[in-house]
């Protein structure tokens, strides 16, 4: 257990000195449904404040909706020297399928909006060598994603899992200083792992919530930092890790509880 959380700590910590491009990965979604008409309410927050909220839901058997919403507001003053914002949204559709009581597997695909500004300075030196480049990117982007995951039930109170998806980025507006970027898409690699902690008592399906500290990653397919990482293009095709600490409410669990509870005169 520690040095799962060791490892978490670490890819935050990745996180404060990755590039600062301006896409904004989404986290790896993973619902934990299991059946249908169960939903799933998350709230999560990156190490650099952004925030994010979804909800999953599953109609009928095996079949699962979600959608998702993240912003990044930043407090820049005339002053500072590098700003950070933006919102997006994404709805996709999928599947679930639980393997015995333990596993759980699933799918989804779907699209997205986003906009985003950075600006910030690269380049340069401790030791004064060479001189920084400053950005100041404005972005529009369409996308389209698929993910699938997996989820180990390793006791009432814990579990394990990993995502995997990948995500078409497309620059509808992207200038840079005010300047167009001649930079149209790119295609993403974002793998992410997690550890889930059910809150409450008795069997996990049946407690209400659970907290999750999660670590990934996007990475551009096919790109070489080495080659030309101070060019517009090279900036955009960084890669990015983050961490999140989340907390997730199943209304299904709730409303299960209440039924159940005894009646007081």
């Amino acid at each position: 257990m520690r040095k799962l959380l060791f490892f978490f700590l670490a890819g935050g910590l990745a996180q404060l000195f990755g590039g600062c491009a301006v896409y904004m990965p989404i986290q790896g979604a993973a619902p934990q449904i299991t059946d249908q008409k169960q939903a799933e309410l998350t709230a999560s927050s990156y190490l650099n404040g952004r925030f994010e909220v979804a909800g999953a839901y599953s109609p009928v058997r095996h079949l699962l909706v979600r959608a998702a919403y993240s912003k990044l507001s930043d407090k820049t003053t005339a002053q500072d020297s590098t700003l950070y914002r933006g919102n997006q949204y994404e709805l996709g559709a999928g599947a679930y399928f639980p393997l015995g009581p333990n596993w759980l597997v699933g799918g989804l695909g779907g699209f997205g909006q986003a906009h985003s500004e950075a600006a910030y300075w690269a380049g340069g030196s401790l030791l004064g060598f060479g001189r920084p480049v400053r950005y100041e990117y404005n972005a529009r982007y369409n996308k389209v994603f698929g993910e699938f995951y997996g989820i180990f039930q390793a006791s009432n109170a814990i579990s394990l899992g990993a995502a995997y998806r990948i995500t078409q980025v497309n620059f509808t507006v992207l200038t840079d200083a005010g300047r167009p970027v001649d930079f149209a898409e790119m295609a993403r690699s974002e793998p992410v792992v997690f550890m889930r902690v059910r809150l409450g008592s008795g069997p996990a399906a049946t407690r209400p919530a659970h907290v999750q500290l999660a670590w990934g990653g996007s990475a551009t397919f096919g790109y070489d930092p080495k080659v030309a990482p101070l060019s517009s293009s090279g900036q955009l095709r960084q890669t990015r890790n983050y961490l999140t600490l989340g907390v997730s409410l199943f209304p299904h669990c709730l409303s299960g509880r209440l039924k159940t509870a005894p009646d007081k005169e």
